[in-house]
C-alpha cells in the first residue's frame, strides 16, 4: 500500500478593494517538484500546495506561502486578513452518509457522490491527506472589481515562494508582526490610524542599539547599586518604586526610538547616501508628529498627509528589501 501524500491549503480573505481579475478558473504554479494551485472563492484567495511526504513537510512549506502573499501585498497593494491559524477539520464518521446529507442540504450533485471526509471554515491553513474530500464553508460575499491581473499575480507569487526558500533563515523573527501591521493599515478608517499603524511597523523592525560606549559603564554601575538597594528594601511602596526604576533603566540602555528609526533608514543599501539622509530626516519629522498626536491629540492636516506618504514609502522600502524585491 502506497504511503499517503499530503496537501497544504492556505486561505486568506482579500480586501474588497483589491481583488484579482483573470482568476475565474484554477491556476497552477510549479515550485520545484511541488504544484501550487491558486483559486479565488468569493473574497478568499486560496493557495493549495500538493504532494508532500508528511504533515511536517507540508507545514514546513507554510512560510513560503506567506512570503508569496506578503509579496502580493507589497507589489500589488493586495491587502488580506493576515490570519494563518490552523483550522481544525471536523471528521465524518461515515463519509458516504455525510456526502449524501451535504448534497441534500446544499447543492444537489449529479452522478455518483464522492465520500465527504470532513469540513471546516475558510481562512487560515489546513493539512490533510490528498485522498480525502474536505468541504470548506465560507460566509460573506465576493466584492471583486477586477484589479490586478493574474499574469502579474502569478509572477509575484512564484518569485516570492521561490525566494523565501533561500532567505527564510535570514528573516527577522519580528517580520511577521511587521507585515501584520502593514496589512492592517489598509483596513483603518482614518489617516491618523493608518499613519500610527505604519509608524508602529517601523518601530518593530528598527534595530535595538545600545547607547554610546561611554554611557554603558555608567548605567551598569548604577544598575548594580540599584539592585543592591532593592535587596535591602522592605517598604512595599519604596520597593515598587525601585523596581519600576529598574525596568525603566533596562529600557533606557538603548538609543531613542527616533534614533533607531534614523539608523534603520541610514543602513538601507537600496538608497544612495543623499536619499538615505533625506528619508531619515523626513522619518524623524514623521515620528515627531506621531509624538505630538499622541500627547496633544492634534495634527496639521497637510503635515499628516506628508508624514503618511513618507512613512508608507519607508515601510514598503524596508519590507521590499527584506523580501529581496526590487525597490
Amino acid at each position: 500500500m502506497a504511503s499517503p501524500r499530503y496537501i497544504l491549503r492556505v486561505s486568506v480573505e482579500v480586501h474588497d478593494q483589491n481583488p484579482i481579475s483573470g482568476l475565474e478558473s484554477e491556476q497552477l504554479i510549479p515550485i520545484g517538484s511541488l504544484r501550487v494551485k491558486v483559486t479565488q472563492r468569493g473574497s478568499h484567495l486560496i493557495l493549495q500546495a500538493e504532494d508532500f511526504d508528511s504533515e511536517d513537510d507540508a507545514k514546513a512549506f507554510l512560510p513560503q506561502i506567506k512570503v508569496g502573499l506578503w509579496s502580493l501585498a507589497l507589489q500589488h497593494n493586495i491587502a488580506f486578513s493576515p490570519s494563518f491559524a490552523r483550522r481544525e477539520i471536523i471528521r465524518s464518521t461515515d463519509p458516504e452518509a455525510a456526502a449524501y446529507n451535504f448534497a441534500n442540504l446544499c447543492i444537489p450533485v449529479e452522478g455518483q457522490l464522492q465520500p465527504l471526509h470532513g469540513n471546516t471554515d475558510e481562512g487560515g491553513y489546513t493539512i490533510f491527506p490528498s485522498h480525502e474530500n474536505i468541504v470548506f464553508f465560507s460566509l460573506g460575499k465576493s466584492t471583486a472589481r477586477g484589479g490586478a491581473s493574474w499574469p502579474a499575480i502569478e509572477n509575484t507569487l512564484r518569485e516570492g515562494m521561490q525566494r523565501s526558500r533561500q532567505m527564510m533563515t535570514e528573516f527577522e523573527s519580528n517580520l511577521p508582526t511587521v507585515f501584520d501591521l502593514y496589512l492592517s493599515h489598509f483596513y483603518e478608517n482614518t489617516i491618523q490610524a493608518r499613519f500610527l499603524t505604519l509608524i508602529m511597523a517601523l518601530e518593530v523592525i528598527a534595530p535595538v542599539i545600545d547607547k554610546h560606549h561611554t554611557v554603558m559603564p555608567l548605567l551598569a554601575e548604577f544598575e548594580t547599586k540599584l539592585e543592591a538597594t532593592i535587596q535591602v528594601t522592605s517598604d512595599k511602596d519604596a520597593l515598587s518604586a525601585l523596581k519600576s526604576l529598574q525596568e525603566e533603566l533596562r529600557f533606557r540602555k538603548g538609543i531613542s526610538i527616533s534614533q533607531r528609526l534614523r539608523s534603520l533608514i541610514l543602513n538601507e543599501e537600496s538608497l544612495n547616501a543623499s536619499e538615505r539622509e533625506d528619508l531619515a530626516k523626513k522619518i524623524g519629522d514623521a515620528y515627531g508628529l506621531r509624538s505630538t498626536m499622541l500627547h496633544d491629540g492634534i495634527s496639521d492636516a497637510q503635515k499628516l498627509s506628508e508624514a503618511m506618504d513618507t512613512t508608507l514609502r519607508a515601510v514598503k522600502l524596508i519590507l521590499r528589501a527584506r523580501l529581496g524585491l526590487s525597490t
